[in-house]
């Protein structure tokens, strides 16, 4: 009887296993300096994953920096171009932002607010020069759950001060683990 179970839990491993590398996924991200658009990038191209970049229409330079890092401590929403696509047609959302003052940029908390996530699951990242991760994937995770997604995975990439190639090399590895890990998980 043991023989038989422990053949019957490797078979439902390998299905789920299947189930998650055949999943038609998606990369929505936010990027201002480029790094996480790297990571982005490099968990898209492991996983064979469409790329989604959320478009913040707020003023561009200083002032603009200024307000979206404002907006953020506020946990406030910003002006983002329409997406063209729907979230619906997609099994897996990965979801990235870098993090400003320990929180998800207001493009992400747009994305997100607008969203439906009933029935999806969703791997959240952020990047950072520095810290806020934590808070950064609670404050998404909460929101993200509150629309019916389920939160399967998250991560954070420090990027300050780091080589492009290995915020790349991260992103590969991350993307690996990924699609080795089983559906739902």
């Amino acid at each position: 009887m043991g023989e038989k179970r422990k053949r019957y839990a490797q078979e439902l491993y390998q299905i789920k296993f299947i189930v998650i590398n055949i999943m038609n996924a998606v990369i929505i991200y936010y990027s201002l300096t480029g790094k996480t658009e790297l990571v982005a990038r490099a968990i898209g191209k492991t996983l064979n994953a469409e790329l989604r970049r959320v478009e913040d229409l707020r003023k561009k330079g200083v002032t603009g920096r200024i307000s979206g890092a404002i907006g953020a401590v506020r946990g406030a929403c910003g002006k983002i171009k329409p997406m063209d696509f729907k979230i619906d047609n997609y099994d897996l959302v990965f979801i990235g932002s870098p993090v400003w003052v320990s929180r998800p940029t207001p493009a992400i908390n747009t994305f997100i607010s607008k969203a439906n996530f009933a029935g999806k699951q969703v791997v959240l990242f952020v990047t950072m020069g520095g810290w806020g991760d934590k808070r950064a994937i609670k404050e998404m995770s909460d929101v993200v759950k509150s629309k019916g997604g389920k939160i399967i995975d998250s991560f954070a990439i420090r990027t300050g001060g780091v080589d492009d190639e290995k915020i790349i090399e991260e992103g590969i590895a991350i993307g690996r683990r990924r699609k080795d890990a089983p559906a739902g998980i």
